[in-house]
C-alpha cells in the first residue's frame, strides 16, 4: 500500500512516511476503542439470564474479552470508515510536523 497520494510532485519523505504510518496506526487504535465501548454497552443491554440459567462471572470475562478482540479486528479491517476519516483529517498537519511525529510511540494499549 502505498502512502503516498497520486498525483503528488514530491515523494514523501522517510519521515513523512514514517509519521503517516503511525497516524493510521493511532486512529485505527482510536476506532478500535470505540467499537470496544460499544460492544461494551451492546452487551448491558442484554440480560445475563438465560433458560440454563445466570451467566457466570467467568463467562461475563470471557464475553467482554470476545467483544475486545472483535473490536480489534473489525478496525483492522477498516469498514467502519473511522480511522480513514481521521487519516485524511490529520493527514495535513501530521506531514506538517513529520520529523517530530515519526518519533511518537503509538504502540501503547488505552487502559479502561
Amino acid at each position: 500500500m502505498s502512502i503516498e497520494k497520486i498525483g503528488q510532485a514530491t515523494p514523501l519523505t522517510p519521515d513523512q512516511q514514517a509519521a503517516l504510518k503511525r497516524l493510521h496506526q493511532a486512529t485505527t487504535q482510536l476506532e478500535g476503542v470505540f467499537l470496544q465501548m460499544v460492544m461494551h454497552e451492546m452487551s448491558n443491554s442484554v440480560p445475563k439470564e438465560s433458560i440454563f440459567g445466570k451467566q457466570s462471572s467467568a463467562e461475563q470475562s470471557f464475553a467482554g474479552m470476545l467483544d475486545d478482540e472483535r473490536a480489534k479486528a473489525i478496525a483492522q479491517t477498516g469498514t467502519l470508515g473511522i480511522s480513514k476519516v481521521l487519516d485524511q483529517q490529520l493527514r495535513a498537519s501530521v506531514l506538517a510536523d513529520a520529523a517530530h511525529e515519526s518519533h511518537i510511540d503509538v504502540d501503547k494499549e488505552i487502559e479502561r
